[in-house]
């Protein structure tokens, strides 16, 4: 399933930064990147130093890389969605989606948390999953065996660390997770 098509269901929720917001930061590291460009070249006219070409290299592929047109698109850094039904394992990077039942859901942990790897989760989620789904949600996610926190049999703990909002619009978002 394609992350696309869920964007076109106006029931599913993906937790994704706010278009607005990230947008405007896509746009200043435009400006930033493409103003080092400018600033290295004009300063190094008469003969580029090393710093010159450092900044134009940089700022060039920098540049380059945020005017692409999926680096304008906020959905691919989304991780989660969900509507009344299914809730969906996401990755932006692969625009692939993971429809799991919502009955599957055994616990959403709210509180933040350090994972296994150090970093911290900011909450996580108990699914209850079969062999089939559990090997698809890893080949999705690109989770090794070691990288799974195993709660209960068959009951998995995946956590989510890039959750783009405040604590209380997190909280807010994800109680209408909990409630359906």
């Amino acid at each position: 399933m394609r992350i696309t098509s869920l964007l076109a269901d106006s029931q599913v929720q993906l937790l994704m930064p706010p278009a607005v917001r990230y947008r405007c930061v896509i746009f200043l590291l435009l400006l930033v990147s493409w103003g080092v460009v400018a600033a290295s070249l004009w300063d190094g006219w008469g003969a580029m130093a090393l710093l010159n070409w450092v900044g134009v290299v940089f700022g060039g592929i920098t540049g380059i890389m945020v005017s692409l047109p999926r680096s304008w698109q906020p959905w691919r850094l989304a991780e989660l969605g969900w509507d009344e039904r299914h809730i969906y394992l996401l990755n932006g990077n692969k625009d692939e989606a993971l429809a799991l039942p919502r009955s599957q859901l055994v616990a959403l942990e709210r509180e933040r948390r350090v994972g296994h790897d150090g970093q911290w989760l900011d909450f996580s989620l108990d699914l209850q999953l079969s062999e089939e789904q559990l090997a698809a949600a890893m080949a999705l996610l690109d989770l090794k065996a070691g990288e799974l926190h195993l709660v209960s049999p068959s009951v998995y703990r995946f956590g989510f660390k890039r959750a783009w909002h405040g604590r209380r619009m997190l909280a807010q978002r994800l109680s209408n997770l909990q409630a359906a």
